[in-house]
């Protein structure tokens, strides 16, 4: 016999029996019999058709077999990693089917040939779905939750998700606990992510941008902790905050922020400073648009947040070299994330963007309206 672990977005599929008597109300890996002319490959997506009405690719064989023995008949039953192809599972012949995260495997009772495969199918659920973007990584999606490494930053970046999370401060994610692998568990949030190395944020999504920003600091501004942070830190910080958000942090539904994550470089910090960081990447000011072009997206972003476009543009430089000193010392001390960033070029690269943009700044601020001028 063959069973078939689907695997989506690392939850599994388990299906519960309803018959016979004695298997029906426990949950099993679907599957069945091998046919006398049928290929052990071929069995299971047969089966898997006929039983969820859907079609699915075998990725490996788990390793072991479960025997068993039934009216003096001896049964062995080997399961696969599977991944759907096409369709959505229905109960065809079964009564119920449920996703399983790694830690919801033992909130069902499995048919005993099934659980000598719960400890594999553990480990492969834990290994995650690596999530795209960003160069610190180990961030990986399991089901509705994302998985990171912490560090010693991570019980004060889970205070501030907690005291925004109270403050009902849309666009955040709820924290979860550790998982088995020391991982940090918060949600996933879903929505578009831009690539601003291939489009620009629209002007509506900045000023919502903005917009969110303005309420963040608001948030933020009751909020204390004595850290260790990971943030490289800034002269007379005025309270804590993200410190890092970008295109590649923030997920939109529509021109709405409908999720902001990252947040491990969160630490003391000031709101102009937040501003200038993202600015830099949003507007963006790190590459050589037209400065009528960049001027007027500037303002639309500070215009969101409630301030003076020239006082966003005087904090982009003091912000930028914030982060390239702050990124040199955490790979000194040995920050695994940050040598991972280093290994991508920076911050030489950002020192070479900051160059053409103290060239283009004279430009760009001679675009903006003068104070107190309607845009």
């Amino acid at each position: 016999m063959v069973g078939a672990a689907i695997v989506r977005h690392s939850t599994v599929l388990a299906a519960r029996r309803s018959y016979p008597a004695e298997a029906a109300g426990r949950w099993e890996f679907p599957g069945g019999k091998v046919g006398p002319d049928e290929t052990a490959e071929a069995a299971l997506a047969r089966e898997i058709d006929e039983e969820l009405g859907c079609s699915i690719t075998i990725d490996s064989w788990l390793p072991g077999v479960s025997r068993w023995t039934d009216g003096g008949r001896t049964f062995e039953l080997r399961v696969a990693i599977c991944a759907l192809v096409s369709g959505e599972p229905s109960t065809v012949e079964h009564d119920a089917l449920r996703w399983l995260a790694p830690e919801q495997l033992d909130e069902v009772d499995w048919l005993a040939p099934d659980r000598p495969f719960l400890p594999s199918v553990r480990e492969v659920l834990l290994d995650g779905e690596p999530l795209p973007g960003g160069n610190v990584g180990g961030a990986v999606r399991i089901g509705p939750t994302v998985r990171r490494p912490t560090g010693p930053w991570t019980p004060a970046v889970h205070a501030l998700l907690r005291h925004l999370a109270a403050s009902g401060l849309p666009a955040v994610p709820r924290v979860h606990g550790i998982d088995a692998r020391g991982r940090e568990v918060l949600d996933f949030l879903p929505g578009e992510v831009i690539d601003v190395d291939a489009e620009q944020l629209s002007e509506e999504r900045l000023a919502h941008l903005g917009s969110w920003l303005r309420r963040l600091h608001e948030a933020c501004a009751g909020f204390t902790h004595v850290g260790p942070w990971r943030f490289f830190g800034v002269d007379s910080p005025t309270l804590i905050t993200h410190n890092d958000v970008a295109p590649y942090n923030v997920a939109f539904d529509g021109d709405a922020v409908s999720g902001v994550f990252d947040w491990d470089l969160a630490g003391p910090s000031t709101p102009v400073q937040d501003l200038g960081h993202t600015a830099w990447s949003a507007i963006p000011l790190f590459r050589p648009i037209p400065a009528a072009e960049a001027a007027r997206r500037l303002t639309v972003f500070a215009e969101g947040y409630g301030t003076d476009p020239r006082t966003v543009l005087k904090a982009v430089q003091p912000r930028v070299q914030l982060a390239i000193d702050g990124i040199r010392e955490a790979v000194r001390r040995g920050d695994a994330g940050m040598i991972n960033l280093a290994a991508t070029g920076e911050p030489e690269g950002t020192e070479r963007a900051l160059a053409g943009f103290l060239a283009r700044r004279e430009a760009i601020a001679d675009e903006l309206p003068a104070p107190g001028r309607p845009t």
